[in-house]
């Protein structure tokens, strides 16, 4: 961690810093005060996936007044530093319950965050996917144009997406929810208005659920919500998902090598 950002806090007293995570989005620090202890997130790579940073605190700022997320005591949009505190509460990832509760929570977390009524903009699939495979074919024009080819196989299904919005946070893994009290989910920067079936394949992708799980996760879903879910609509969304996300690793892939 660079001294520059520690003297730009608005924190005293520290006694130790310690690298969390290099992620692709954000490299992630715990800082231990003489009397609290903080998460500074650094961002990376915002241009080539499409983030707005700003957006992003705009939109974490909102939701901890919902009590759904941290809040957000430090911006610097120069230095790309935000400042929240560490949540000592278990994420759901690794908490000693049952499957089943963890699919149970996940579920009216998902149905929660679809009902918020939240101050931001309709996210655009398929312009990300558009930057997404540009970025790529900076490194490498075959690969993008196979995924170029492969994602015109879903036109109409993008064509679709976020036809009737709902609020996503499109990146729900377990571990980005801490049980606290009121619940507190962190990584905000894909939110948007978009569309619910696509946020939902997103969850069931990324906690990597087999089929009886991803089903007691869907009736949990639909029962908290108060939705019918469409089976074949979300598979189809599932389909999508696993290109994008096969899209958005390779990307990450030459991005990580003209860094390290």
């Amino acid at each position: 961690m660079r001294q520059q950002w520690l003297e730009s806090l608005p924190i005293r007293g520290v006694i130790k810093t310690e690298p969390l995570l290099r992620g692709v989005a954000n490299n992630v620090y715990k800082i231990t005060t003489t009397q609290e202890k903080y998460i500074l997130k650094q961002f990376r790579f915002d241009h080539p996936y499409g983030l707005d940073r700003d957006q992003e605190v705009r939109v974490q700022q909102q939701l901890a007044e919902h009590k759904l997320a941290p809040d957000v005591i430090h911006y610097d949009a120069t230095q790309g530093l935000v400042l929240q505190r560490f949540l000592d509460d278990p994420d759901l990832g690794h908490a000693k319950l049952p499957m089943a509760e963890k699919l149970r929570e996940l579920a009216d977390i998902s149905a929660h965050i679809h009902r918020l009524s939240v101050d931001v903009p309709v996210w655009s699939l398929r312009e990300r996917l558009a930057r997404y495979c540009a970025q790529l074919a900076e490194f490498d024009s075959e690969r993008a144009s196979h995924f170029r080819k492969r994602l015109d196989s879903f036109r109409k299904l993008l064509d679709s997406f976020a036809s009737h919005p709902v609020f996503c946070h499109n990146d729900l893994a377990m571990h980005h929810i801490f049980l606290s009290p009121d619940r507190r989910v962190i990584d905000w920067e894909y939110a948007g208005l978009g569309e619910r079936y696509f946020d939902l394949a997103n969850t069931m992708t990324v906690n990597q659920l087999e089929l009886p799980q991803r089903n007691a996760f869907i009736n949990a879903y639909e029962a908290a919500a108060g939705f019918t879910v469409q089976r074949d609509t979300l598979e189809s969304w599932r389909e999508v998902v696993a290109v994008v996300n096969q899209l958005w690793y390779e990307l990450h892939h030459y991005l990580q090598r003209i860094t390290d």
